[in-house]
């Protein structure tokens, strides 16, 4: 099935709507871990060391948690979620947003040789300090747990979840309603 162009601009749009917060975070943590050199270093993708940052998106860096069940080739990842869990009930106008990071590095690519650390450790190190305190989503993101683990006898990983309190699709007036009737 194909679309109208006039039907494709309208998800394009949705890109930058402030209700859609999935789809704009995104957009913007995309945008950041393309444009630090640090984190392309991290990431050591030999394949892609003469390439763009932006071929790292959909390679190394993915906007949602899956990774292709079978590698052949060692391959590091970042890979990024947003969510809420529920509405306060005393202010419905207000939830607390999440923004996790899955950091999966493969064990024979695990130390970054240059520092002498572990890369998850290192990757995890770049992306505390890039977003911390970071007021890119609207108000004041808050680093809120920083686990490691192990996925499989291939990888190591790292999960970190920031957290920030902001509006509840408050600017769409047709969900606003919906809110209000309980729909």
């Amino acid at each position: 099935m194909s679309i109208t162009e006039k039907e494709l601009e309208e998800l394009r749009r949705l890109r930058n709507e402030p209700d859609e917060v999935d789809v704009r975070y995104k957009q913007i943590i995309k945008q950041r871990l393309l444009t630090n050199n640090k984190i392309i270093f991290l990431i050591h993708n030999k394949e892609l060391e003469d390439a763009e940052p932006d071929e790292y998106l959909g390679v190394n860096i993915l906007p949602y948690y899956l990774i292709a069940p079978t590698q052949t080739n060692v391959k590091n990842y970042i890979c990024f979620e947003t969510s809420f869990d529920e509405v306060s009930r005393g202010n419905s106008v207000m939830k607390i947003q999440q923004i996790i990071f899955y950091i999966l590095c493969h064990h024979s690519d695990i130390t970054v040789a240059e520092l002498s650390s572990a890369r998850h450790d290192m990757i995890a190190a770049e992306l505390i300090n890039m977003f911390q305190g970071c007021n890119d989503f609207g108000t004041q993101l808050k680093l809120m747990s920083n686990k490691p683990s192990v996925v499989d006898n291939d990888y190591s990983a790292r999960t970190l979840i920031f957290e920030q309190i902001t509006t509840n699709s408050i600017t769409n007036e047709k969900r606003t309603m919906n809110l209000r009737s309980g729909y």
